[in-house]
């Protein structure tokens, strides 16, 4: 669980000089590119699934932040939010904790 003193300074890293929602947005999408330690381990609908990246191009504010993962030797765009992660490194895993707050706010 992350504290909401961890939150936010993780929050603070990621939208620092961001002056409005879009830019909060680009910042966190960046910054969690920077930390997430690819590849993740993930479920998706009770499959396995390996996330490989962040999908820049397809995110967005509406959409939110969609992961490239990898099944049976395809690729697919899915949203961030609708994997559960297993195995996760702990970088990783705070950040992912606090992209899942961030965006459920």
């Amino acid at each position: 669980m992350l504290s909401d003193e961890r939150y936010y300074e993780l929050l603070d890293e990621a939208i620092v000089d961001c002056y409005d929602e879009e830019e909060e947005f680009a910042g966190v999408l960046c910054t969690l590119g920077d930390n997430l330690q690819f590849p993740l381990s993930a479920t998706l609908m009770d499959e396995s699934v390996v996330v490989h990246g962040l999908n820049e191009e397809r995110s967005s504010p509406h959409r939110g932040i969609v992961a490239r993962v990898e099944r049976n030797g395809r690729t697919y765009d899915v949203a961030l939010a609708d994997l559960v992660f297993t195995d996760t490194d702990p970088v990783s895993a705070e950040w992912l904790a606090m992209y899942r707050r961030w965006s459920s706010v």
